[in-house]
Parts: C-alpha cells; structure tokens; sequence
C-alpha cells in the first residue's frame, strides 16, 4: 500500500473516500463538522436520526454527500473523547481501513490521524496509522493455490496532518513506519510457512537474500562442521532428532556511530518443536511451527 501525508480540508478533497470520526454520543469530530458545515447540516442530520452513535470502531459509509468532492464518506466511531488514547486510536484505524479495503474505495483520505491522542504527537499518530493499516491488510496466502480476490483493494491511503508544518515530520513517520511494517510482514509470512518449508535451510537463505538487499547487513551461516568445531553441543542436540541439517545465521549491521553500545537480539529458529510431541495435545501440533518466530522476528527488524 502506498502512503502519503497531506493537510487540508476534508471538504476539499477530491477522493474515493474521506475518513472522519465521530465521538460517543454523537460529538463530531472538527473534520466531521467541516464536512457537516459544507454539507449543510447532513451529517448532523444522519446523527440525529440514531445512524451513528460514536461507539468506538462503529462504521458508517455515505455516498455523494453535498458540498464535498469525495465519492464516499466514512464516518468512525471514536468512543468516548477523555479516553481516546493509543488503544482506541488504532482500534478506529483498523476499522476503518479494513472497511475501506471491502467497499472498492481503492484510495482513502484519513482525517483520523489528525485526533488527538494523550500524550503522542503527529508523528506517532502517522506512524502507527502506517502500522495498524498494513496489518489491518495483511493476508498470507502463499500456500493457496488460488489467492483470495479482493476487489479494488485499498491501494492509497493519504493520512492528513493539522498544519502545513506537520508534512516534513509525517512524511519521515510514514517511512518509519512502513519499514517496520515490512519488516513485520515478513516475520508473519516466516512463521506462518509450514515446517516442511520453512526448514533451518529455507531460514538461512532468506537471511542470504537480506544480505544481498541490504549490503549493510553481513551475514553469516554456519553448518554442521562449523558448528561442531565451536562445541556447540547443546545446540546440535536439538537437531538430531531431524533429517533437517542445522543452520546457525549471524547478521551484523554496525552503521551505527561509533560510541553507541552494540545491541543483540537472539531469537530462537527451531522450526518445528518435537520436544515432548508424545503428550502435547493434537488439536494444536500445528502450532509448533510457530517456535522459530523468534528467528524471524530478528529478520524482520533486520
């Protein structure tokens, strides 16, 4: 999905789809009174009648409403004003992004990052927004040999600002926050490949592949031989109970400036855990390929 930041008025804005909120007991938003103001009084209009009460993640979609240049008009329930915090304002986002990429609105103005949430600036706003929508549109579907088809999927999401003087420090959110998104996107796609797939062998390549995307990033993978000569024993005691032959991966990045203290993440890679398979409940045996999400998380924040 693509992201860019913007500020200006809802009303103006020529879009599939302009995203405002609305609070418990039917409090506009100063979006939604904008929106309310060129359209003459519909929206509060559409409130009165009990369409809409504010409740947190409520939807309502409106089409062709006067006095604006948008297509549609989504209206978010945002709960209760005093306790909008970091909890509400992401569960407002995923509502309205996972609507949004149902209703063919293949791009979206979001006014929502303009609330204001306790203690968390712009940026945060705009970063987690980036966050909260690519996860709301994640879907992991390498295993189907059909993929699931959305039509007209949200493709463009324009998070808008307060001010002007909030673009320079949204735009540097929205690549913050996309990069980690990516970087979560693949510690998802990792640990939810089948054991069969995702092997000690399948996790050192992708390890490979960042080094070769990233030539900051080196990388390092140690076999059996190596790994036996540096007395790992314990770590080897793990894998013999597989025809899978063991992996070690080592990446290094070190841009960093000199005097900043080395910081380590170890994440553990056993990708499928047998230990105890004898009483471990069946209903659940899949889960067990989820042990080597730790290896994976370590090559997503790579």
């Amino acid at each position: 999905m693509e992201f860019t930041i913007k500020s200006g008025s809802p009303e103006k804005q020529r879009s599939a789809c302009v995203v405002v909120g609305v609070f418990d007991n039917r409090k506009l938003s100063l979006s939604a009174e904008l929106i309310d103001r060129a359209s003459n009084g519909y929206i509060s209009e559409i409130i009165r009648r009990g369409d809409m009460e504010g409740k947190l993640g409520a939807t309502l979609l409106l089409h062709s409403v006067r006095g604006t240049l948008a297509d549609r008009v989504l209206l978010i329930g945002l709960g209760k004003e005093r306790d909008f915090r970091d909890k509400e304002f992401r569960q407002a986002i995923r509502s309205a992004v996972k609507l949004l990429n149902e209703t063919g609105s293949y791009e979206a103005v979001l006014y929502l990052t303009e609330e204001k949430v306790k203690r968390r600036e712009v940026a945060w706003r705009v970063e987690h927004a980036v966050l909260v929508a690519m996860d709301a549109v994640y879907r992991f579907e390498q295993m189907k040999s059909e993929p699931t088809e959305v039509r007209r999927p949200l493709r463009k999401l324009t998070l808008s600002v307060p001010q002007r003087s909030d673009l320079t420090a949204g735009e540097a959110a929205s690549a913050r926050g996309l990069a980690i998104a990516h970087g979560m996107d693949l510690a998802k796609d990792l640990g939810n490949l089948p054991g069969n797939v995702c092997t000690p062998r399948y996790l050192a390549e992708r390890a490979q592949e960042l080094g070769k995307e990233f030539p900051e990033i080196k990388v390092t993978v140690l076999e059996r031989p190596e790994i036996e000569s540096l007395g790992m024993g314990s770590f080897l005691s793990v894998t013999n109970g597989s025809d899978e032959p063991p992996r070690f991966i080592v990446l290094e990045y070190d841009q960093a400036v000199k005097k900043q203290k080395p910081l380590v993440l170890v994440g553990k890679g056993i990708t499928f855990d047998t230990g105890g398979i004898s009483i471990k409940p069946a209903n659940d045996m899949d889960q067990m390929k989820f042990d080597m999400c730790g290896a994976a998380s370590v090559l997503g924040a790579f």
